[in-house]
């Protein structure tokens, strides 16, 4: 009975995981070749394509831009905000 729970609860984030691979991989506007290459590869062989393709996949530009705006304005609003000694300890 666990063990039926069990297998219920990794087929969903594999299949989760899957879902999301696929979505990403149209998302990403590639030739239609290498579209249809990383799609089959999933689709056969699903967790080791999915995680074949995240480990090798390389940001966009946009994901790039991003993180770098999200770095500064951590640091912006860390250079703002008034230093406090509550937290430190003699």
């Amino acid at each position: 009975m666990i063990w039926g729970f069990v297998g219920g609860i990794f087929g969903l984030i594999l299949l989760a995981i899957w879902v999301v691979t696929i979505i990403d991989i149209v998302g990403r506007h590639f030739p239609r070749g290498k579209t249809a290459a990383w799609i089959l590869i999933v689709v056969i062989v699903p967790f080791l394509g999915s995680l074949l393709y995240w480990i090798l996949r390389k940001p966009t530009p946009e994901e790039i831009q991003r993180h770098v705006d999200g770095e500064l304005a951590l640091r912006d609003s860390a250079r703002r905000r008034d230093f406090d000694s509550t937290s430190l300890t003699p």
